[in-house]
């Protein structure tokens, strides 16, 4: 059987008749050489999918973010070693944080994207200079730039905004000019203004459970995302990754440089791309997923060969499908799958991990319980889920959380995945949550966000715009709302975290506070507390 159809079998077996679909293709030399598709670009019209549909391909984009910032670079406009306040002095940052490590994730950076769930904000037709605003009143970071690794999308919408302060031209129109045109690359296009229809575009579709429902992006602020392109029109870019044409050996070069973690190691993120093996062998790309959409692109050096992955599904699994496809068109085995204890019960016993776990650097916290067999479920942080004994010594992910490890070493535990970028989180053992702890009724202010969390009577976390959530105790003194927030009292005030977000600091506001130029009703928070 050969290449083409075994790939065409592998993608119709992704999805549904009649569900979104997914477009992949297989590159070498700058051409796609094997493409197949399937699926709907639009369930409504039934209009499916082809090599020149157009996706919008997340946080794939970031590696032609990171290219530009190369030329500008190239062209002496600017330094990676450059304070990023320097270039946007408006950023009210405490300390000096460089555009390589906005590039990196090693900037410490809060999340934009999380503090924009946090403030209520949605991202519906939120624009480049309305995310500069809102990122541009942060004050504190999550460690101190250059000591770790924490994925923020923010470096990158900074860049994208440091681009047309250096250019006078946006993101969009630089690398048009720059990088798409020249390379050929007719079709790609940022979306800038997300109300501009799109030839070929396919709309986005969240499948949870069989069920189809309509997730577009509707952001117009571009740089960690926000890039719409096909599987046809990617050909020119990997010819680029193989050797550097027509943008120049210098930029492909500098995109895939690593730096030391700190810790005598490199670290896996590059500049828009990571490192990876696939079956021992080297490779390097970048993922993607928004609601809607979710995209995987790889390119494995020695062979000269890589997959690119579009689609406008959730439920497609875009990084372990994209790897398969690589393994197939290289002509290698099965992934080296790490073995499964025989007999698990002669494991490490399940019942040394259980108990409550934290994570000293972003305040989260996990619960790990036996769940017979040998094995164990991971409560509260990504990845959770179920794990078994490995022979290796480590424990490894199942079903849903395929891909994912948990290792034991000197009293921590640390959890990682092979399709994301970064070092692993590491946990410690710390004290059991307090069943009968509660949070007295209290307001509380961002001075950073300037948006008020509220503690009702009831129990209740109001957050921002739309957050409701109700507060359950957690680990470690600390306390958890809705599954997605931590709470943690400092002193009079409150330290509220959430994955790209570490301890950000609410103070502790008069009783009868409440949220300042919002008409009655826009707010969740009807219930204010008083003095008892």
């Amino acid at each position: 059987m050969g290449i083409s159809t075994t790939l065409s079998e592998v993608v119709g077996l992704a999805v549904r008749p009649g569900d979104p679909g997914l477009s992949v293709g297989i590159y070498t030399e700058g051409k796609l050489i094997h493409q197949a598709s399937a699926g709907l670009a639009c369930v409504e019209f039934e209009a499916p999918v082809d090599t020149r549909t157009r996706f919008d391909i997340a946080s794939m984009s970031k590696q032609f973010t990171a290219a530009a910032a190369l030329l500008l670079c190239r062209d002496g406009l600017l330094s990676l070693d450059d304070d990023i306040r320097t270039h946007l002095p408006e950023l009210k940052l405490a300390m000096p944080v460089t555009v390589g490590q906005c590039l990196r994730h090693t900037g410490g950076l809060r999340d934009w994207l999380a503090l924009t769930t946090i403030a209520g904000r949605p991202l519906t037709r939120i624009t480049q200079d309305q995310t500069l605003a809102f990122v541009a009143a942060l004050t504190e970071v999550d460690f101190e730039p250059g000591t770790a690794f924490s994925y923020s999308n923010t470096g990158y919408v900074l860049v994208a905004s440091l681009v047309r302060r250096l250019t006078g031209r946006t993101l969009g129109e630089f690398t048009t000019e720059r990088m798409f045109t020249p390379l050929g690359m007719n079709e790609t296009v940022f979306r800038e203004d997300s109300r501009e229809p799109l030839p070929r575009f396919a709309y986005g579709y969240d499948v949870t459970r069989g069920a189809v429902r309509r997730a577009d992006t509707e952001e117009s602020a571009v740089g960690d995302g926000g890039l719409a392109t096909s599987v046809a029109d990617l050909a020119p870019w990997f010819g680029f990754l193989q050797d550097g044409r027509v943008l120049g050996a210098d930029i492909r070069d500098g995109l895939l440089r690593r730096v030391d973690s700190g810790d005598g190691e490199e670290q896996p993120y590059a500049l828009g791309l990571y490192h990876t093996t696939i079956v021992g062998h080297p490779a390097f790309g970048h993922a993607g997923g928004v609601p809607g959409y979710r995209s995987q692109l790889l390119f494995m050096p020695d062979a000269g060969l890589g997959v690119a992955l579009l689609s406008n599904n959730s439920s497609i699994h875009a990084a372990e499908l994209a790897t398969q496809v690589l393994r197939l068109a290289a002509g290698l085995p099965e992934d080296d799958a790490v073995e499964l204890m025989a007999d698990p019960v002669a494991a490490e016993p399940a019942a040394r991990l259980t108990g409550d776990w934290l994570d000293p650097r972003s305040g989260l916290t996990l619960r790990i319980d036996a769940v017979g067999n040998g094995r164990i479920r991971v409560h509260g942080a990504p990845p959770a889920g179920e794990f078994a004994p490995a022979v290796d010594g480590s424990w490894q992910g199942l079903e849903d959380s395929a891909g994912s490890w948990l290792r034991v070493s000197s009293g921590t535990i640390r959890i990682g995945s092979v399709y994301r970028p970064g070092r692993a989180a590491e946990y410690w053992r710390c004290p059991p949550t307090d069943a009968g702890a509660t949070l007295p009724p209290a307001v509380y202010r961002s001075p950073e966000l300037g948006i008020l969390a509220t503690v009702t009577r009831d129990g209740t976390l109001e957050l921002g715009l739309e957050f409701v959530g109700t507060i359950e105790p957690a680990p470690d003194g600390a306390f958890r709302a809705g599954g997605l927030i931590s709470l943690r009292p400092s002193g009079d005030d409150l330290l509220i975290s959430t994955h790209g977000v570490h301890r950000m600091r609410f103070v502790r506001q008069p009783d009868d506070a409440a949220p300042l130029g919002l008409p009655p009703g826009l707010n969740l928070a009807t219930t204010w507390p008083v003095s008892e």
